[in-house]
């Protein structure tokens, strides 16, 4: 019997600092940034819905803090026809060491998201992971 496939994250720019990413990447052997792939200058004005599609093109869980991304109906769809899979923190305004902390916890969870297809949505709360609605009606 195989376990769920490796887990590769792409890491969008909300999640951009430097003591968050170093920590995940001390976590996780295969972590990508928004950075990474488009440079730093690039990756500054590329569009959601690109990187939204490219890297799940390339089998990646997508790991931001933007949670309104999905109230944008472009992004939203664009989720939603790629297959995407998205960890969401509940709020941009945590502090790096919280970040830090909550991902570890919930890590575990999210390893078994890794054979769970797309779309999806789980947000990173206090409480730990839970699955938020997407609504791909209009996809």
């Amino acid at each position: 019997m195989t376990g769920p496939p490796p887990l590769r994250l792409f890491l969008d720019r909300s999640t951009q600092g430097r003591r968050f990413v170093d920590a995940v990447r001390a976590l996780v052997p295969d972590v990508e940034t928004i950075n990474d792939r488009y440079g730093v200058q690039e990756a500054q004005s590329i569009q959601d819905i690109q990187w939204i599609s490219e890297a799940t093109a390339d089998g990646r869980i997508l790991v931001g803090a933007d949670r309104y991304m999905l109230r944008n109906p472009l992004e939203r769809r664009t989720v939603c026809r790629t297959g995407a899979r998205y960890v969401v923190f509940g709020t941009n305004n945590l502090r790096a060491t919280r970040m830090i902390d909550l991902f570890t916890e919930c890590l575990p969870r999210i390893e078994q998201l890794t054979a769970l297809p797309g779309p999806w949505v789980h947000r990173i709360a206090q409480h730990g992971l839970e699955r938020l609605h997407l609504n791909c009606e209009d996809a």
